[in-house]
């Protein structure tokens, strides 16, 4: 077999390998950013902020944009995002959210 009919048939695992590490580092990255915007955002609910706020509106739509797209990120709008209650609801670790509002 030739290196180039090599490199054909390995093409598509090499693009799987690669869809899997891109997956797996915003998956890290989306965690470790939760891991900082949930704390800051407990605390601007504690301080009196509103949904209304620019630094409450701008913190939740960084948190919005960390779930995946799809299904878990429409549940995680709908359960986590609603108002300033449901914000106190986030757990601290996302390793606590269930895989149908996270990765």
């Amino acid at each position: 077999m030739s290196i180039l009919a090599e490199l054909k048939t390995a093409w598509p695992i090499s693009k799987l390998f690669t869809a899997m590490y891109n997956e797996f580092s915003t998956k890290n990255q989306s965690e470790k950013v939760y891991r900082v915007v949930v704390p800051m955002i407990k605390e601007y609910v504690n301080q009196g902020y509103t949904f209304k706020n620019p630094e409450m509106k701008e913190a939740v739509e960084m948190l919005k944009g960390l779930a995946p797209v799809g299904a878990p990120r429409h549940n995680f709008e709908r359960r986590y995002l609603v108002d300033e209650r449901t914000l106190l609801d986030l757990p601290d670790n996302p390793d606590r959210l269930s895989p149908g509002y996270w990765w």
